[in-house]
């Protein structure tokens, strides 16, 4: 990796970088998340001005307050508070459509992600990248199920969508031209690491290793991750309608065989015996129809969900806080 150093320049010069942190119960160590980003930035603030906007997704706990408690000393900090859970996904749409700068930084607050390649992000988007994101080369301490539910995820969504996100993460840095480009689509329903591809810009990738959780625990269990992944694999590919299809032409082609056989049994005068057979076919065909039904139903309820036109978050209450100097 190219070493990077901090230079200086004059303040009106100094590129806006919004740094968007979405948090979910993280009162445990949001003030730790907030220090360390203290110490990153510090030695860049000749350089650029700096925005770190903490975006409580409707927390359980007093992780809005503890944020709003802390003294910034390198960042203007922004505290804003949805009035509900409504994902990681409208987290960071309101962290992008509200407090984007000439450039953003996506970062989780766990410190999973290593914040000492913020500065090695600035220097490629000076260079003229247009996006840089972080790839995993080692995922840490993950649970055997988590990296084999991530695996076959992964590989299904790039086999019905073409899209290659193996490994990638949303720790990423957009220009502000590709953040008015996804905040312009009008999607509610949004896949953020799906759609930064889906774009097409440029992208330079930074590879990293996940760190251990500094304090508390993954909100993200089994069943929430299902649903993610489902959402995610409707949001970006039509493959499993046409499947659909392929069963029904499928049960067409054995349908003719054994209707085939059964008419050449009976004009041979071959008794047709048991029921079994007839059972079975009647049990496979019902549940190749309910789960054909269920597919049709996943993609009518996105399209439910679209034409309600609902707000992808609402926000009950913003702090702002200037960087003191005498602070961090």
């Amino acid at each position: 990796m190219n070493e990077v150093t901090p230079s200086s320049g004059p303040s009106a010069s100094r590129p806006r970088v919004s740094i968007i942190c979405p948090a979910y119960n993280e009162a445990a160590g949001i003030l730790n998340f907030l220090h360390q980003l203290d110490v990153t930035l510090a030695p860049w603030e000749a350089q650029y001005r700096f925005k770190v906007a903490v975006v409580d997704d409707g927390s359980g706990d007093d992780t809005a307050e503890q944020a709003a408690g802390y003294n910034p000393a390198a960042f203007e900090l922004v505290v804003c508070r949805l009035t509900r859970n409504f994902g990681k996904e409208g987290a960071m749409q309101a962290g992008l459509e509200r407090y984007a700068g000439e450039a953003s930084i996506v970062v989780d607050t766990d410190l999973q992600h290593p914040l000492h390649l913020i500065p090695e992000m600035l220097r490629h988007w000076q260079a003229g990248a247009k996006v840089v994101e972080s790839v995993k080369t080692d995922r840490g301490r993950e649970a055997r199920w988590y990296q084999w539910a991530s695996d076959c995820f992964y590989r299904g969504l790039r086999r019905l969508s073409g899209l290659e996100l193996a490994d990638h993460s949303d720790f990423k840095l957009l220009d502000a031209e590709v953040v008015a480009t996804l905040c312009a689509l009008p999607e509610k329903t949004r896949f953020f690491r799906g759609l930064v591809q889906w774009t097409g810009y440029a992208s330079v990738q930074l590879p990293f290793e996940v760190q251990d959780r500094a304090e508390g625990e993954s909100s993200w269990g089994f069943w929430t991750l299902l649903r993610y992944s489902i959402h995610n694999l409707t949001s970006f590919s039509s493959a499993p309608l046409y499947l659909i299809t392929l069963i029904g032409a499928l049960m067409l082609a054995v349908s003719a065989v054994l209707g085939s056989v059964s008419l050449y049994q009976w004009s041979q005068g071959i008794a047709v015996t048991g029921f079994t057979t007839v059972i079975l076919l009647l049990l496979f065909i019902g549940s190749m129809l309910m789960v054909s039904l269920g597919i049709i139903g996943l993609y009518i309820s996105r399209i439910y969900d679209e034409l309600k036109q609902r707000p992808v978050y609402l926000v009950a209450s913003e702090t702002v806080k200037a960087p003191s100097p005498l602070a961090g």
